[in-house]
């Protein structure tokens, strides 16, 4: 039942469960209610104080999230390896009307494939036995055979190799996407929940960061070891992952999946600390899981079914649509193929062209973190979303010019640029957070997983088509491809727009709250949640309020 109140600082009572954690700073750990941030300056305050005082937690983020920069690399190496001359020399036709080697489109679509091939599978296995095997056993499977398909990537003789070894790459790519971001998803504080999701990209980013600074480092050395120290590279992170993996703890809310609840205690103490209040995250746990229902209900909850339950597919839509507007936005182009689309255009410092868009891109993601807790999630996704159209039409329209008009060329770089910064900062950050925030704890393991292959889909889609569009010897279309990407993007916005919560710092339980009570997904601001009870606020003025 909705009951409206009266007052702006209506206090929203605290449940005691894992997401209060951050709340330890204030004078009582136990107590009933706390006053919500209403402004900008509040909100960076009470995110400050989270961090401060769960250290150890956002160590650990930071540590888990960086295997997903296996998948920012991996996306960023596809376009690199092709654009080196040894590289389409090596595995290449000679092509006599441009008097250079090509990649056949077919292999080359293949080339792009096999990863997102292997992110399907790897993602599906992900969800699959996450809830069987626990986080930490598939992040160490991740590990080794991203070892594996590193040593045969280097020194694969032919075409049918380099699939095969890219293919178990993206196997692994596709376990280091699922699993890092569900790990830190289900266990983060609720104050820290979305700097902490929208961490996902920045990783992913700086990925792509490091495969554009290696492909512009490596294209200053002649012969096959130009594109191979492009490959060796991959061996790096997983190293240093590997590292540390045994040190970290499982996740708790696997443990508690399990019945496993003193396992579940000593993990809590090692990723929160020995100050953390053990009962409290236990009895959110249980309460999170709904493991007071008898068990065969609660096994129902973790099945493949349970996402498109009645309860649940609006908010598997929404998880599935924030991921489907990078794709359908333009970045599968703007950042797999960048690199060589500046070759195209006669451009002969492409990769220090693509070295300069990655840092700009690492640059504008990292701002955009910062804001995560500041800008809402429906106007960073769907705002941001709608000025990547406009960007798009106007790279689409001046990709019409000649490659000899050095003005429209200026103009083109300038905005595909410009376009990567505004990706990063908006549906690149945001599609990621909404993603993993909108799914229920105990369906998480299985949205995210079914989020992802949905996502490669229609990456695959894109990968198979791409080649066909922009080759020099097919319809060399080049910029003009953007054009493709409009219509979509725009019925994905307008799903969005009428399905996507805001989901903005609320708690698990909040959203669950909302849901039940069949709340519309575009007036969840308009709501709070005080004592398990949905009641409305009252109307906020003022511009920051507005904005927040």
């Amino acid at each position: 039942m909705k009951v409206p109140i009266s007052s702006i600082e209506a206090e929203k009572a605290s449940l005691s469960h894992v997401e209060s954690l951050s709340d330890e700073a204030l004078p009582a750990k136990t107590q009933d209610q706390q006053a919500l941030p209403t402004t900008p300056k509040e909100q960076w305050g009470k995110l400050w104080g989270a961090i401060q005082t769960e250290k150890r937690f956002c160590l650990w983020t930071l540590y888990t999230m960086l295997l997903v920069f296996s998948w920012g690399y991996d996306a960023g190496l596809s376009g690199v390896a092709i654009a080196f001359p040894e590289f389409r020399k090596v595995y290449g036709n000679y092509y006599a009307a441009g008097d250079e080697y090509v990649i056949p489109a077919l292999w080359q679509s293949l080339w792009n494939a096999a990863s997102t091939i292997g992110q399907i599978f790897g993602g599906y296995a992900a969800g699959q036995f996450a809830d069987i095997w626990g986080r930490k056993a598939l992040l160490y499977t991740a590990v080794f055979i991203s070892f594996g398909s590193s040593f045969a990537l280097i020194f694969a003789p032919s075409l049918p190799v380099l699939f095969v070894s890219k293919l178990l790459l993206g196997f692994s790519v596709g376990l280091a996407t699922v699993l890092p971001p569900l790990y830190v998803t289900e266990n983060a504080p609720a104050h820290l929940r979305s700097t902490a999701s929208s961490l996902t990209n920045v990783v992913i980013v700086f990925g792509f960061f490091c495969s554009s600074i290696t492909g512009y480092c490596a294209s200053q050395i002649s012969g096959t070891w130009s594109y191979k120290l492009a490959f060796l590279m991959t061996f790096v992170i997983p190293g240093i992952y590997l590292c540390g993996l045994p040190f970290l703890p499982e996740s708790p809310v696997w443990y508690m999946k399990k019945g496993r609840e003193d396992d579940a205690r000593k993990a809590i103490a090692r990723l929160y600390g020995s100050g953390a209040d053990i009962n409290a995250c236990i009895q959110a746990i249980k309460t999170e899981l709904k493991q007071t229902e008898d068990e065969e209900s609660a096994a129902t909850q973790t099945n493949w079914k349970s996402i498109f339950s009645k309860e649940n597919r609006s908010r598997t839509l929404v998880a599935v649509l924030g991921l489907q507007s990078q794709n359908f936005s333009g970045g599968y182009f703007a950042n797999t193929y960048q690199t060589y689309y500046f070759q195209l255009i006669g451009q002969t410092d492409s990769f220090r062209l693509t070295s300069i868009s990655s840092s700009l891109q690492l640059l504008s993601n990292i701002v955009a973190v910062c804001l995560s807790d500041i800008i809402p999630r429906r106007k960073g996704l769907i705002g941001g979303g709608t000025l990547l159209m406009l960007w798009s039409v106007i790279i689409a329209g001046v990709s019409m010019a000649p490659t000899t008009n050095t003005a429209a060329t200026i103009a083109l770089i300038s905005f595909m640029l410009t376009w990567s910064m505004l990706y990063t900062a908006t549906v690149g950050c945001y599609g990621w957070a909404v993603a993993q925030e909108t799914a229920t704890q105990a369906t998480r393991p299985k949205t995210i997983s079914f989020v992802l292959i949905c996502q490669q889909l229609t990456a695959l889609l894109l990968s198979s088509i791409f080649p066909y569009f922009i080759n020099p010897d097919e319809l060399n279309w080049g910029g003009k491809v953007m054009f493709l990407f409009v219509g979509a993007e725009l019925f994905i916005m307008a799903s969005l727009y009428i399905f996507q919560p805001e989901t903005k710092n609320r708690s698990n339980a909040d959203i669950d709250a909302l849901y039940a009570n069949k709340v519309s997904p575009r007036k969840f601001d308009d709501f709070d949640v005080v004592e398990g009870q949905v009641v409305e606020k009252t109307k906020k003025s003022g511009f920051f309020c507005r904005f927040c």
